[in-house]
């Protein structure tokens, strides 16, 4: 990526936010000053964390991070100190940097550290080389970290380049975090392409509509309930060039009222396995395909197995798993499966269910083991299953079948202490037993079948 920074006008804007512009020599010098100060800090420390809030010096970080040559590894910052932790252990995590210190024996500098003196010769990257380790759930509950290497991250940016045009005179607003693939692509592609990048600490519909106008923003990457909430406020054009929409299918009522205010929304599916995009519909086939995903983005190449599962194959395809080489998931002939269920209709990529026992939340990903591992600490309960339950605002939301006499008290105590709010069960259901086949796997389908016919 270094190569491609001393590209840009030395002059020409880089980086915006609430708090100051950067050039993008005033950027570097940034990064560079970072990574000085780490090099003589701790010239050990190979993987470096990252536990703060979207802000400047967090792409001041990421970039210092690439120049130093070391492993970038964003940290979840709605973990839970018990998440953290394990995550830390997870992917060696040698040093972190926070916008606030944290209660973790780990060595830890304030993201504005910096030297003097910048580093003064940064590191060439080559393609196979793991520029990025972040995490993605797993259905055992264990937090996997993927490798992503420098060869993935420049391939997805010059795929979504060919695919839905991106250059030097993009202005790209940075509102999903920065820990997030969604965000931290953003980054890698303004590096590559020279676009100026804004950030905002987080999701604000009046402020991001106020940038959109003022600032006249071309690109901006949401999830569904975003999108909802800038429609309900008023989101008109203006500049948009493009409105990525990831997180699960958007509903066809907001296709037709972003069509009816000439709102060009591509929706996406990817992963942070593919460090972002597998295949995107463009602006103008979003009504025409209701409930497609769209086609593989080239290079990148789709097929369906004869369980139809999706697979994938190409340049952004992750190298596996770190230090989890048994959970990688390559074919016998190099694809990926994706472990989600889909079809192909001429070409259309159509998913039909996000990792059957995903629930995908306003964009978060929560694995149901997850919250079943901690709620069967819980004196009380023999049994639990956990499922999404459809949620008009959210899109799904954890709702859990317990098995057993308990505290709810000192059960949401324990959700509390080990798990992000956002994973917490909305809804509590008892039940006898719970449907388990011959083998004691929990059949999900009847729990959401269950559920349907009870909250019909």
């Amino acid at each position: 990526m270094n190569r491609y920074l001393k590209q840009h006008r030395h002059d020409a804007m880089a980086l915006v936010t609430a708090s100051g512009q950067w050039t993008w020599s005033e950027l570097m010098d940034e990064s560079a000053r970072l990574a000085h100060f780490l090099n003589h800090t701790v010239p050990e420390a190979r993987h470096i964390g990252l536990f703060a809030a979207n802000s400047a010096d967090y792409v001041i970080a990421i970039h210092a991070v690439l120049l130093l040559g070391k492993v970038l590894v964003p940290l979840n910052t709605r973990l839970t100190m018990s998440e953290l932790a394990g995550q830390i252990e997870t992917a060696d995590v040698d040093v972190l940097l926070v916008d606030e210190p944290i209660e973790l024996s780990i060595t830890q500098f304030k993201l504005t550290s910096r030297d003097e003196a910048p580093l003064t010769t940064a590191h060439e990257w080559t393609d196979d080389e793991v520029v990025s380790l972040m995490f993605t759930s797993g259905t055992t509950g264990r937090a996997k970290a993927v490798k992503q290497t420098f060869g993935n991250h420049i391939a997805s940016a010059e795929a979504a380049k060919a695919h839905l045009g991106y250059g030097t005179s993009d202005r790209m607003l940075v509102v999903t975090p920065l820990f997030h693939m969604s965000g931290l692509a953003q980054v890698y592609r303004s590096a590559r392409f020279g676009s100026l990048l804004y950030v905002e600490p987080k999701f604000d519909v009046a402020r991001t509509l106020e940038l959109i106008e003022t600032a006249r923003i071309t690109h901006i990457s949401l999830v569904a309930v975003m999108l909802q909430r800038l429609l309900d406020a008023g989101l008109s054009r203006h500049q948009l060039q493009l409105l990525l929409v990831g997180g699960g299918p958007v509903p066809r009522p907001l296709l037709e009222e972003a069509e009816r205010r000439q709102l060009p929304i591509a929706q996406t599916y990817g992963m942070t396995e593919t460090c972002s995009q597998v295949a995107t519909l463009l602006p103008a086939e979003a009504l025409a395909r209701i409930g497609s995903s769209g086609q593989a983005i080239v290079p990148t190449r789709i097929r369906i197995n004869a369980d139809g599962e999706i697979e994938v194959s190409g340049p952004t395809v992750t190298p596996g798993y770190y230090k989890q080489p048994e959970a990688d998931a390559w074919t016998d002939d190099g694809y990926w499966q994706t472990g989600d269920l889909g079809t192909m209709t001429d070409g259309y990529l159509y998913v039909h269910d996000r990792r059957s026992d995903l629930i995908i939340s306003g964009g978060e990903n929560i694995y149901p083991a997850e919250i079943e591992s901690v709620l069967l600490r819980c004196s009380g309960i023999q049994d639990v299953g956990v499922i999404g339950r459809p949620d008009p605002i959210w899109g799904a939301v954890p709702v859990a079948f317990t098995v057993g006499s308990f505290d709810i008290d000192e059960a949401k105590q324990l959700l509390h202490d080990r798990l992000a709010t956002y994973k917490h069960p909305k809804a509590w259901i008892a039940v006898d037993a719970l449907p388990r086949n011959a083998n004691g796997k929990l059949m999900r389908h009847r729990l959401k079948e269950a559920d349907h016919d009870s909250t019909r």
